[in-house]
């Protein structure tokens, strides 16, 4: 049994009635994969801050997170206990 174009065409048409609601959610997959892989890079990038304050001597580790405290206190709108 051979098919014949009218065959041929009727399948064409429900593959493309098939695959044409799944479009849409394959447009979304595609960004959500995106975003994931963007949100990898961005932990990789700080992996790299976090190799490199490592390699610091202790003084300088506290006086690095002393500055990072106070700025994030200052944005948190917080003042901070100072002995």
């Amino acid at each position: 049994m051979s098919l014949t174009q009218t065959d041929l065409q009727k399948i064409r048409n429900i593959v493309r009635e098939a695959i044409a609601p799944m479009e849409g959610k394959l447009e979304a997959l595609e960004n959500d994969i995106k975003e994931i892989y963007q949100m990898i890079k961005e932990i990789q990038g700080a992996a790299i801050t976090d190799k490199r304050f490592q390699k610091l001597n202790l003084k300088d580790k506290l006086l690095k997170i002393n500055t990072e405290l106070l700025a994030t206190a200052k944005e948190a709108g917080i003042t901070l206990p100072r002995p």
